[in-house]
């Protein structure tokens, strides 16, 4: 099988999809377009897209690519470039899940990272409720060929997004093997990294609206009483911490913190609550 096709079920085909080998290869020798459908048979979803409508928001793509990582501690995501104009992120998820739960990750981070962007300019799948415009379903394949434009959609590495800015997609097929090498580096979320990064989006900011990582603290979410009045006093937590929960909860509530702390204080609180 094409390495490329491989790495493209590997990360956002559903199981049982009704992509062949010889239809994807098809669209990959630009044949024809072919259609993603996320939904898998049970009605859950592994593939997680934020498209941006404008070539020139280039920055504010570059910026969501960092947020996913610095600020959640989630995989790189992949980017691609639109064959007619814009720019899609994609983000693949190690267990599916329902689409509600699914968009609500995504409007939340919307929320987190693009809060100053006008809504019209983008689209999500699937789609949370807030009032971004829902992507139209199946979705697009990626890399196709544009047959308005005449040019390919792509994946491409981040630090050639500022070049599309003018113009998107390319003028001929990108090389197969390397679109799929850039897939190869990626990962899908883990189902305790999604749990915990939604913890994460949904919690209070600062006024300012920033993560703020404080001068001195300990890395490390402390466990024992005294671990925990220790790291309350270097995080402005205050004390009397009755039980572990509470102060993980504190911890992850705290804008003083900084965002890995905040991270392993969500972790530790998965086992705390009940999976919705």
């Amino acid at each position: 099988m094409n390495r490329l096709i491989q790495e493209l079920r590997r990360l956002y085909l559903p199981p049982g999809s009704a992509l062949t080998p010889d239809l994807v290869a098809a669209q990959l020798a630009g044949d024809v377009s072919l259609p993603l459908d996320p939904v898998d048979a049970n009605a859950q979803v592994r593939t997680l897209l934020v498209s941006f409508r404008n070539s020139s928001d280039w920055p504010l793509v570059a910026k969501l690519n960092r947020c996913v990582q610095e600020e959640l501690g989630l995989p790189a995501p992949a980017i691609s470039v639109s064959g007619c104009t814009g720019f899609q992120l994609w983000l693949s998820l190690a267990q599916p899940q329902a689409p509600a739960q699914a968009g609500r990750f995504l409007e939340a981070l919307r929320r987190r990272c693009l809060g100053e962007m006008p809504v019209a300019a983008l689209g999500l799948h699937p789609v949370g409720t807030g009032n971004v415009p829902a992507l139209p379903t199946p979705l697009e394949l990626v890399p196709a060929l544009d047959q308005v434009s005449g040019r390919w959609s792509a994946f491409i590495d981040p630090s050639m997004g500022s070049m599309f800015i003018d113009e998107g997609g390319l003028e001929s097929a990108p090389n197969m093997d390397a679109q799929a090498e850039l897939l190869a580096r990626l990962h899908s979320i883990k189902a305790d990294d999604f749990d915990a990064a939604l913890r994460i989006l949904e919690s209070p900011v600062s006024t300012d609206g920033d993560v703020k990582t404080p001068a001195t603290g300990a890395d490390n979410v402390a466990s024992t009483g005294a671990d925990r009045r220790s790291a309350a006093h270097q995080l402005n937590l205050g004390g009397g911490f009755a039980d572990p929960q509470s102060f993980l909860l504190a911890v992850m509530n705290d804008p003083s913190a900084s965002a890995k702390q905040r991270i392993k204080a969500a972790k530790a609180l998965l086992p705390y609550f009940e999976r919705s």
